[in-house]
């Protein structure tokens, strides 16, 4: 049997304008491997669909470009250039003209010239792919993260560690700029609002705890040393959110757990059980975000403190 996969190209006239082979595939005798689609064939088949959508994609955009909006004179093409563009169904090469501004609009002798494609894809990664580098990188290393992604996906080679690294800290300066500033408190209204507010959900439990990580060439007690904070809230149906941070490097403690409680959904009037060891940096964190809250001292401290 032999199976060919086309990508069809439709206009705005409800007709066909381009029609692409993307691959063709052979199956004799069925076995449970040549069942369906093999991971190498589909690898074949996304990136080869891709190259076609998004060629037809960019000249369509470029369309708008190639004549003055002005007095509709075609403009004039200086060169061109290769942008790669990086997305989770492998490299793409696409051609980015530069072209002249037209003469309507300065002297023929003084036009200048940009790249429009250029000028609206000023990044190189697409979001999903950087949402999966991203994530992985936040569960494992770095070239664990690249190998798995390398299998699944067809982008082999085409990421590592050293650029992973680098969108992963991008990616977290913009989320901490997205952060808001540090309140004292956060508890908002006051008791009678509380009242009229819609019924809370169950409570949430937070756990916090917090541990000393050393450096291994540590020249006194006193240096080389930072304390990590770690929290952990769980909603009454088990989905849970953490967080983390460094106490005394961080300056929006309060604020980062407040934000995690909020994001699960956090009313003035929904109860919030806290559980930690009692030390001084966890007991100030959660005071002041709920009015509601309930603070318990954990298993795990009571029985360490009485052995």
């Amino acid at each position: 049997m032999k199976i060919r996969i086309q990508i069809a190209m439709e206009g705005n006239n409800g007709e066909f304008e381009r029609i692409e082979n993307i691959v063709d595939l052979e199956r004799s005798l069925l076995q449970p491997e040549t069942l369906g689609l093999t991971l190498a064939e589909s690898k074949t088949v996304l990136q080869g669909i891709q190259e076609c959508m998004v060629s037809e994609q960019v000249k369509e955009y470029m369309a708008q470009f190639n004549t003055c909006p002005d007095c509709g004179a075609r403009r004039t093409k200086k060169g061109q250039h290769t942008l790669v563009y990086r997305t989770v169904f492998g490299k793409l090469n696409l051609i980015s003209p530069r072209l002249y501004d037209c003469t309507c609009h300065q002297p023929h002798q003084h036009r200048h010239s940009s790249s429009p494609l250029a000028t609206w894809l000023k990044a190189h990664s697409s979001p999903e792919l950087l949402y999966l580098e991203t994530k992985f990188a936040s569960l494992m290393s770095y070239g664990l993260s690249i190998r798995l992604l390398s299998e699944v996906l067809p982008i082999a080679d085409e990421i590592n560690a050293t650029s992973m690294r680098r969108h992963q800290q991008q990616i977290a300066e913009r989320i901490e700029s997205e952060l808001g500033e540090e309140q004292f408190q956060f508890i908002k209204g006051c008791p009678d609002e509380w009242g009229r507010q819609p019924r809370p959900e169950p409570p949430l439990t937070v756990g916090l705890d917090g541990g000393y990580v050393h450096a291994s060439a540590q020249k006194s007690r006193t240096e080389g040393w930072f304390e990590v904070i770690t929290g952990k809230s769980v909603k009454a149906d088990g989905d849970a959110k953490v967080f983390a941070f460094v106490n005394k490097y961080d300056t929006k403690p309060k604020r980062r757990l407040y934000e995690v409680l909020k994001s699960q959904g956090l009313q003035m009037n929904q109860q919030v059980v806290f559980l930690s060891d009692g030390g001084d940096t966890v007991r100030s964190l959660q005071r002041y975000l709920s009015p509601e809250s309930e603070h318990l001292l954990d298993w795990f401290h009571i029985t360490g403190i009485r052995i």
